[in-house]
């Protein structure tokens, strides 16, 4: 799939394939953008206040941690139940980090640039944000359980890794410790704006380079075998003997014939494996994020940003499917901004003359199907 217009701006100068082969290689890339301020905008050092919350830290949304572990929320508290921002402060200022934890989930800008991410690279994300204020780091070496696209948006920070402990390890396990750190494979600095891209498995660690740093990582994590498996497991429930209970209190006779019965549904099913039709289906079970909008107070303006909250492209046919039956104006939009991932509205109706584009995203909206943001 060719990357769109707006995932090219997105990037400029790195062209997104190169992300994409590098998954596809399961290998490191590092690229520099020389545009201070391309990923900044994402997540701006006013917004990041308003997420530091006596409610976000209880939640487990905003977390503070030193050298991989979390500190307890009564070292922030005040007395009335709210926060003590002056202990936030000192802890950072000893080397705890800010760690904002599923960040989309509060900031429409990442969850919009998740969905465009995963629409071109049909993987499913996940975003934490990491705020550091001196050398110490979050984290000890360690890998991930899936592949990481790390986004500098202020400051510097220093990485080093170490190459792949494990070819494909799962989410729980975990690194020996520094101690067995083998010498580097690669080491550099992150200015912002600039984008590192590691494999689930590579070894590293970090750490600030000047008075703070603040970056985005996005885990990628596509379909696996075993998710495959799963689906096979959901179609056979379609049988009787899938549904059936096992014959636990049955005789040795018994559960041997039903074990046969077993094994020939799953050959049945194996046989007829085919990873195209899994991703289809995978693709349309995928939910939409949900940007809540009440359709109020919010005209829609020509130079407003849209984009859309789908995370895969899926046809889009006039009767019911997976979000619901639209009518022809607010279908003929969708599939636009599926295929161009963000759009002005001018450009939209320049694009659909023939359909009330204001009215159609108004109601695209109401739907939570689509972002609207001010011009940038």
């Amino acid at each position: 799939m060719e990357p769109s217009a707006a995932l090219l701006e997105f990037f400029r100068p790195i062209d997104p394939a190169d992300i994409a082969e590098a998954a596809r290689q399961e290998r490191r890339l590092h690229r520099q953008t020389g545009r201070t301020e391309a990923f900044s905008r994402l997540l701006p050092w006013e917004t990041l206040g308003t997420l530091i919350t006596a409610e976000a830290l209880r939640a487990g949304q905003v977390t503070i941690a030193r050298q991989g572990r979390p500190l307890p929320i009564e070292m922030v508290s005040a007395g009335t139940g709210g926060l003590a921002p002056d202990a936030i402060q000192a802890l950072c200022a000893q080397g705890a980090s800010l760690v904002f934890n599923g960040v989309e989930r509060q900031v429409p800008a990442i969850a919009a640039m998740n969905a465009m991410v995963e629409r071109y690279l049909r993987c499913n994300t996940h975003s934490n944000a990491y705020a550091s204020f001196n050398r110490e780091s979050a984290f000890k070496a360690h890998f991930d359980g899936h592949n990481v696209l790390i986004l500098q948006l202020q400051g510097r920070k220093r990485w080093w890794c170490y190459g792949q402990a494990e070819r494909y390890p799962v989410v729980g396990r975990t690194f020996a410790g520094p101690e067995a750190l083998p010498p580097a494979e690669w080491e550099g600095v992150l200015e912002p704006g600039d984008l590192l891209y590691l494999p689930r498995g590579d070894v590293h660690r970090a750490q600030v380079e000047g008075p703070n740093s603040l970056h985005l990582t996005v885990s990628m994590s596509p379909p696996t075998g075993a998710d495959m498996l799963a689906w096979l497991g959901r179609a056979l429930s379609n049988e009787d003997i899938g549904r059936q209970y096992l014959p636990v209190i049955g005789d040795r006779q018994e559960r041997g014939a039903h074990q046969a019965a077993l094994r020939a549904a799953f050959h049945r099913l194996v046989d007829t494996l085919d990873i195209d039709s899994f991703l289809v289906e995978a693709d349309r079970e995928r939910a939409a994020f949900r940007p809540f909008s009440l359709g109020l107070g919010q005209a829609i303006a020509p130079d407003m940003i849209v984009q859309p909250a789908l995370r895969r492209r899926v046809p889009l046919t006039p009767g019911d499917g997976p979000h619901g039956a639209l009518p022809e104006p607010e279908r003929a939009v969708l599939a636009l901004l599926l295929v161009e991932d963000s759009l002005t509205v001018r450009r939209i109706a320049e694009a659909l003359p023939a359909f009330d584009v204001p009215a159609a995203l108004e109601a695209l909206a109401r739907k939570a199907l689509v972002f609207l943001f001010a011009e940038s």
